[in-house]
């Protein structure tokens, strides 16, 4: 079909005026106009699968010298969708935008939010009905309207459908087989289910409300988590079948979430690739990330451009680069899991990857955007991650431990009893808790016990696994109800543990699963307990980054000269970066609070700026550019001289820096040193009880430019004599490169 160009100056979309028809078996006639979105005009969106691209009918398009082919499923949407006396107004993708046109394909695709957002109506169309599509829609609509109705068929009132229960399997599988349809599974339908005004759900003639279905969805979970739960998960006729009920009503409420995160103004695009982007289709990789661009509110809105130019791991660069330019934090780190596209830097999630349904995937990776702003390790700190070139980049942290054993597997991701024994089993033993689960851990007031059962949760709790709604914080003892439990199973015998029923341990699984599942158990060199990366070894280091709330984990990479020499840096380790991580006592701000000085192995990083010849003759200056978040530095540097009487306390010069990022110049003319200098450098520790004092650290620097020594245990503190402004920094950068 011929189209006519539309004016890309101008908001103009093209619309489909489909013709009535007396008969499913009239030919399928429409016609083309072009609006001005800024007028407002009249239409429905269509939300839906485009199917098979090569089994394809024929439409009559007036104006047109022939006949136009569209997929199969479009046809069939369109063949019920036309009314009997009257024309109908839709927006169709497929028919309505160039597709052989990629800047009017671009253009368009960055106006999917206004389109969708100010139709009258959506139609999502799910495809023809089949056998059972009445049953599952009824059973929507039922327990949508009545919320006292149970789930379990052994309560009163209980639910049931045309004289089909929740045991019943035929009733089961007709709700899977509704939430497995391909519109499920679409990337574009997330963004058009969201911003819909208002939306119906239709297969063939049969319809349901967007409000009935939010509705059944909410009842669902509230039986699901608590008078119904020991019935669907683990009473059950077939746990497959009540696991797959499960799923589908946590697409539901998923998409629940983001649109009311969307009304609030406080989604973020990284929320909604996290629910959706791995887990749906697009034909084209990078349209799951562009799939979501409508859906950002605040700093997330209009994140980056749509631009078909680009490749799909430019985009994923693209979307990480902006979003730690808006809000300052490395939220994008927590986005890290295995099987990362080795076209992409250690640091860069794939999100253009599919998760296969029961894979490799973390099963809770949906819950990790609840979990983020749970926390808040590097102290509200505001990220300075900087990209040096293709695949490093830095970012200012402390390395705070090193892992110093790991279980040898994850938690099962299946209600497996015996293997979640012998999980338990192996982290009692690398805890160390035998004989002293009442001792503290480390500096907080919390039993190694208790600090053991936070870890193992993540920090979190929630429901087995069920929506994200009702994962929360964990702390405080009202909240430790299965912590006993828990206590009751460690603490015990080899012969009571056997004994206790396998319903306690199932209790005791459903909410670990939330923090452990497809994560590995380690233990540091301080003493810490944690569950990070699945890939996590002995020998990882745990780092604070600024603008983190999670601590990290990485992994030292090392590199020749001639790699830093060609990417201009004085670095010689390089790091893999694997993930966030929950450490217990470390998760909220502890790390910068406590001024602990064992922190502090690696101070700063620091570049020689000048390229200086062999000698620093007289009058010259230089730049040492001091890689930190401290917002006062004081430098002082020192002459040293190989002759007798040398006075190394005769300073030359010093400076105090209150700004970020420090540049220290030294333009204060320096004697004809033809040995090396030396500086002092004081650096404020923060933290309660440490007002006023610092830590101190020398370097000593050739006069060629080469750096000769660092003292890497900086000396016991002091204290300043002058009040300067102190703040809780992070005192060195980490660089982190493709490797």
């Amino acid at each position: 079909m011929a189209y006519t160009e539309l004016d890309k100056s101008q908001n103009l979309i093209r619309l489909l005026h489909l013709s009535p028809a007396s008969s499913q078996d009239d030919t399928i006639r429409c016609r083309f106009t072009v609006a001005l979105l800024d007028d407002e005009p009249d239409y429905e969106a269509l939300s839906y699968t485009w199917g098979d691209v090569n089994d394809t009918r024929s439409i009559e398009v007036e104006g047109s010298s022939r006949v136009v082919s569209i997929t199969s499923n479009l046809h069939l949407a369109l063949k019920y969708l036309r009314f009997e006396h009257e024309e109908r107004t839709l927006w169709v993708d497929a028919l309505c935008i160039n597709q052989a046109d990629l800047k009017e394909r671009t253009h368009q695709v960055s106006r999917m939010k206004s389109i969708y957002g100010q139709a009258s109506q959506v139609v999502v169309w799910l495809g023809e009905a089949w056998e059972g599509c009445d049953t599952a829609m009824e059973f929507l609509r039922t327990l949508a309207e009545d919320k006292s109705l149970h789930l379990d068929p052994a309560q009163e009132p209980s639910i049931s459908v045309h004289g089909l229960d929740t045991n019943s399997s035929q009733l089961c599988s007709h709700i899977i087989h509704l939430f497995n349809l391909p519109w499920w599974k679409r990337t574009w339908t997330v963004q058009e289910f969201v911003l819909a005004q208002k939306l119906v759900f239709q297969c063939s003639r049969y319809l349901i409300t967007r409000e009935m279905m939010m509705m059944a969805n909410v009842n669902f979970w509230s039986h699901r988590k608590d008078c119904c739960m020991r019935q669907i998960y683990l009473e059950a006729p077939d746990i497959i079948l009540a696991s797959n009920i499960i799923e589908s009503f946590r697409k539901l409420d998923n998409l629940d979430y983001i649109t009311k995160r969307r009304k609030q103004g406080s989604c973020n695009i990284l929320d909604a690739i996290t629910l959706f982007a791995n887990r749906r289709e697009a034909t084209d990789p990078r349209d799951k990330l562009y799939g979501m661009l409508g859906l950002g509110t605040g700093d997330y809105a209009d994140l980056v451009d749509v631009d078909y130019m680009l490749a799909a791991d430019e985009v994923c660069e693209a979307v990480v680069i902006k979003s730690v330019e808006r809000t300052g934090k490395l939220e994008f780190l927590s986005h890290l899991f295995g099987g990362q596209n080795p076209k992409l830097p250690s640091f860069i999630p794939d999100w253009t990857r599919s998760f296969a349904t029961g894979g490799a995937r973390d099963p809770n990776y949906s819950h990790r955007l609840i979990r983020f702003n749970l926390f808040n390790a590097s102290l509200n700190t505001r990220a300075n991650w900087k990209a040096i070139s293709r695949g490093i980049a830095c970012s200012p942290g402390i390395t705070f431990d090193v892992v110093t054993s790991t279980s040898s597997q994850t938690l099962p991701s299946t209600l497996d009893l015996d293997r979640i024994a012998d999980f338990l089993k192996e982290v009692r033993r690398l805890a160390d808790i035998e004989g002293s689960s009442e001792e503290l851990y480390g500096h907080t007031t919390d039993s190694r016990l208790l600090a053991l059962w936070y870890s193992l949760c993540g920090g979190v709790q929630g429901y087995m696994q069920d929506s994200i709604r009702y994962i929360q914080r964990l702390k405080g003892s009202t909240d430790l109800s299965l912590y006993t439990k828990f206590m009751a199973y460690f603490t015990a015998s080899d012969q009571l543990r056997a004994e206790l029923l396998d319903y306690e341990l199932s209790h005791i699984y459903a909410n670990i699963n939330l923090g452990t599942n497809g994560r590995r158990f380690f233990t540091t060199r301080k003493g810490y307990f944690g569950v990070g990366h699945e890939k996590c070894e002995v020998g990882d280091l745990v780092v604070v980054l600024a603008g983190g709330n999670y601590p990290y984990v990485i992994r030292p990479v090392p590199s020749t000269d001639e790699y830093w020499a060609e990417h201009n840096l004085c670095a010689r380790t390089s790091y893999r970066m694997l993930g966030d991580l929950y450490v217990h006592g470390i998760m909220d701000g502890e790390v910068l609070e406590l001024g602990d000085e064992t922190c502090y192995d690696e101070l700063h990083t620091i570049k020689q700026r000048s390229k200086q010849h062999h000698y620093l003759p007289s009058r010259s200056s230089f730049t040492l550019e001091i890689h930190s978040h401290l917002q006062t530095l004081r430098i002082q540097s020192f002459p040293l001289t190989t002759g007798s009487g040398s006075d190394t306390n005769a300073r030359v010069s010093s400076a105090v820096y209150t700004t970020n990022p420090p540049k220290i110049a030294f333009p204060t003319p320096l004697p004809n040193i033809e040995t090396a200098s030396v500086f002092l450098i004081e650096i404020p520790i923060g933290g309660s009880g440490n007002v006023g004092k610092v830590v101190t650290t020398s370097l000593t620097l050739l006069s060629n430019g080469e750096l000769l020594q660092r003292d890497v245990q900086p000396t016991a503190s002091k204290t300043l004599t002058q009040g300067l402004p102190l703040t809780a920094p992070m005192r060195s950068e980490i660089t982190v490169g493709l490797a």
